[in-house]
């Protein structure tokens, strides 16, 4: 089973490097049917040109660049729409959340599930470095108002550590729109309301002091839990509705 790893990456320059590094090693020793697409998503710095000198033309490497920025949701479907693999796993540049991490998650998708998502909320993560207690706080009040808006199940939406069966999240990606900080909330709202099977493992997981998230973007956020809400109810209805004429009903 072919394993594409997506990493977007925005003025990823110095961090990305010892990242492919690990993940290069990992994949190689434990799945070494894998591709790795780093998705540079409009950097202003050289993240593209350092992969290629560091790496060279790797068969397993693909660096796929665009000019504008526009968001980690926008390179997560980027990527996803050019990987081979039967699985696609996506991760922060910063592998905040290492990537033996994947060994947790392919027991589910063994089992059925198509999306599985990493938590830091999970009874049995180990978070080593945690945020700023007030950028902690905030993300426990986001995912709050997640679970109470969109009717999710899970405590921890946001961890950049996820991996879905490429066939069956198809119809899931091709729906989305939300570019940025919402977007793991939408993918996950989404596939549930597509009634495929969601679940969620433990990470380990250390804060990167570099990772930041703008006011604006996380307010945005906020106003894109209604817009997610109504997408995913209608799609829920519309596969009722479908149920229903398919019964003769």
């Amino acid at each position: 089973m072919k394993i594409s790893v997506v990493l977007p990456a925005y003025n990823e320059a110095l961090r990305i490097l010892p990242s492919l590094e690990r993940i290069f090693v990992y994949m190689r020793e434990s799945h070494p049917d894998f591709e790795v697409i780093v998705v540079d998503d409009g950097s202003g710095d050289n993240t593209s040109e350092a992969i290629r000198q560091r790496f060279g033309d790797r068969p397993e490497l693909q660096v796929q660049r665009y000019e504008k920025n526009r968001g980690k949701g926008h390179a997560v479907r980027y990527g996803a729409s050019r990987a081979n693999g039967d699985l696609v796993l996506f991760s922060d540049a910063d592998l905040s959340t290492p990537i033996e991490d994947l060994d947790k998650m392919l027991p589910l998708m063994q089992q059925g599930y198509d999306l599985v998502i990493g938590s830091r909320a999970h009874a049995q993560s180990e978070i080593r470095q945690h945020q700023h207690f007030l950028r902690e706080a905030a993300g426990k009040f986001f995912n709050v108002c997640v679970r109470l808006l969109v009717g999710l199940p899970f405590h921890d939406t946001q961890c950049g550590f996820k991996i879905f069966r490429r066939n069956s999240m198809r119809p899931v990606l091709e729906q989305l729109q939300i570019d940025r900080f919402a977007f793991d909330v939408e993918l996950v709202a989404l596939a549930l309301a597509m009634g495929l099977k969601v679940g969620d493992v433990p990470v380990v997981w250390s804060n990167s002091p570099a990772s930041t998230v703008s006011f604006w973007s996380g307010l945005e956020a906020y106003t894109e839990l209604f817009a997610i809400r109504r997408r995913a109810r209608r799609i829920r209805a519309e596969r009722t509705r479908g149920r229903l004429e398919r019964s003769g009903i």
